[in-house]
């Protein structure tokens, strides 16, 4: 009798060890597949750039892209991404942290349940429809505002000292667009880290005499501040990605760097918009099609080093952050 004990509880035994190897491989796999695919990412990326490394060589790190002249420097498109992406953040993060601090510290009745019911409408929204909203948001806004209501355009040109007005879109516009995708994914994040924060450090502040503001700047926010730059890292990862609204907001091309560097009114198409138009027929017919879909796959290269800088910067920043706010 005790040896079937034994053999039902070894066969037993087996069969759980047998289930739990299985378990581990299929996780193991699993979570392999990202690395998978990211290393045929990279490989497919630098297979399709062989012929604009040959042809443009160190000239795809000019400043000048010029498909006469045989010039294909990308450096204004990287530049048009850095500003593109510092007008939607600039707009994007101050809102979502206002809306994520007027959540958790403040009680606001049914205007926060509004506003909850705001961003959840607003984050299922397909970007399409923003980039859609690009010439009416530019035609009732930008230009009555920022260049002149009333003004012809002839006298505009005289004032801006520019050849021609960039009357379908702008960097500005581009930036404006991204915040408003940017925003509904931005909000719930810092409204976690925020929520993430111990009651008990709120607790000490005000048994210590600290009113709600002295709180909320020197005991909440710091202690969130590691959960925050993480939402602001995600936040430029998910502008830094995004094509339909700046191809139809700023365009395709990226010419030249803008003079003076910071001018938004111009129009500077991020490496985005510019993939689209090298791969997707988005600028004028060139004869050599295929060297421009290779140099559009060697602007997602670019596209990819520079997103793996931002996670770099933000698992570092995550680290300091941790160290010297969170006990």
């Amino acid at each position: 009798m005790p040896n079937k004990v034994q053999k039902m509880q070894k066969t037993i035994f087996k069969k759980r060890k047998s289930k739990i190897s299985a378990i581990k491989t299929i996780t193991f796999i699993m979570a392999f597949i990202p690395i998978v695919i990211l290393v045929a990412i990279i490989i497919s990326l630098l297979l399709n750039s062989r012929t604009a490394i040959h042809t443009g060589g160190w000239s795809l790190f000019s400043a000048k892209f010029d498909a006469s002249s045989r010039l294909y420097g990308l450096l204004p498109a990287v530049w048009g991404t850095f500003l593109v992406i510092l007008v939607a953040m600039i707009i994007a993060a101050p809102v979502s942290l206002f809306l994520a601090i007027l959540a958790n510290d403040f009680s606001i009745g049914f205007l926060g349940t509004a506003v909850r019911w705001a961003l959840g409408v607003l984050s299922g929204i397909p970007s399409i429809i923003f980039a859609a909203m690009a010439p009416v948001f530019f035609a009732s806004f930008i230009w009555p505002k920022f260049a002149g209501k009333g003004l012809t355009e002839t006298a505009l040109l005289k004032i801006a000292q520019y050849s021609t007005l960039p009357l379908n879109g702008s960097t500005l516009l581009g930036g404006i667009l991204l915040s408003l995708l940017i925003i509904p994914f931005l909000s719930p994040l810092m409204d976690d880290a925020i929520k993430s924060v111990p009651h008990t450090f709120k607790e000490a502040s005000f048994s210590l005499g600290a009113d709600r503001w002295h709180t909320l700047i020197n005991v909440t926010l710091p202690s969130a501040i590691s959960g925050i730059s993480s939402a602001l890292m995600l936040g430029i990862l998910t502008a830094l990605g995004e094509s339909v609204i700046v191809a139809f907001a700023v365009g395709f091309e990226a010419d030249k760097i803008p003079v003076p560097l910071f001018d938004i009114l111009k129009k500077t198409a991020p490496l985005t918009s510019s993939i689209v138009g090298f791969s997707a027929g988005g600028f004028s017919p060139i004869q050599n099609g295929a060297l421009l879909t290779s140099i559009g796959n060697f602007a997602g290269l670019i596209l990819l080093v520079v997103a793996f800088v931002f996670l770099g910067i933000s698992t570092y920043l995550q680290i300091r952050f941790k160290k010297r706010f969170i006990p």
